[in-house]
């Protein structure tokens, strides 16, 4: 069985169908459309779930985790913590440049799964005291991630003016996140106005040869609608 289809029926069992309120999403005055969320009883996911437990790594060199926390993130790299199957703590290097992307790269999140192939940093470059393993990734062929998508697209600019999506990791509040422009697809998703909806996405970190300049080398895939709420009246 396939990658794809062992984490798509993991994901299936690892998420429940939960009642959720409908959000108010408010336009900011600047035109950025970053929209407040309401409460939303939204499925945890503890790093040492099922859902971690589940997922196999592709070669014996892998490793799989979930981020427990964002440390450092800019355009060209991030340093995220990371807890693997095993429970050991990773501080995790990630560099756009090891992963051969050419435009923008899969930024992570508090929450996400990923399966990385890395190098460990040993000697000086790690502080005597600590417990927790320092890793310089050299691969990072997916993320799983659950996200939010608004229920309206807003103006944005690429290449050309443009519509985009909005979406944000799910399971956080608007304190912890605001609303980003999406200027890419997603594979096997149809998307309706004036629904928001929580997903999760399979984000597969290929080189994508000569992108657009306003396309990201991440494509992304649907595993399935688990939240649809109607907004407005």
């Amino acid at each position: 069985m396939s990658f794809i289809k062992t984490a798509t029926l993991a994901l299936a069992a690892g998420f429940s169908l939960a009642a959720c309120n409908n959000h108010a999403l408010v336009d900011t005055n600047n035109g950025a459309s970053v929209s407040q969320v309401e409460d939303s009883s939204l499925p945890s996911t503890s790093p040492t779930g099922s859902m971690l437990q589940s997922l196999t790594p592709s070669h014996s060199e892998a490793i799989i985790g979930q981020v427990t926390e964002v440390v450092m993130q800019d355009r060209e790299q991030q340093t995220v913590t990371m807890m693997d199957q095993n429970g050991d703590i990773h501080n995790v290097s990630i560099s756009k440049s090891s992963l051969g992307q050419q435009n923008e790269y899969q930024k992570l999140a508090k929450g996400d799964y990923i399966e990385v192939t890395s190098i460990e940093v040993t000697g000086d470059m790690v502080a005597a005291s600590s417990d927790e393993h320092q890793l310089t990734v050299t691969a990072m062929p997916y993320v799983l991630r659950e996200i939010m998508i608004a229920d309206h697209k807003v103006d944005c600019i690429g290449v050309a003016p443009r519509k985009c999506l909005l979406t944000k990791p799910a399971g956080q509040d608007s304190s912890q996140s605001e609303w980003q422009y999406r200027y890419s697809g997603i594979d096997g998703f149809d998307y309706e106005p004036n629904y928001e909806y929580t997903l999760p996405l399979f984000m597969k970190n290929t080189t994508v040869s000569n992108p657009p300049t306003d396309a990201s080398s991440v494509r992304s895939e649907l595993v399935e609608v688990i939240k649809k709420s109607k907004t407005g009246s």
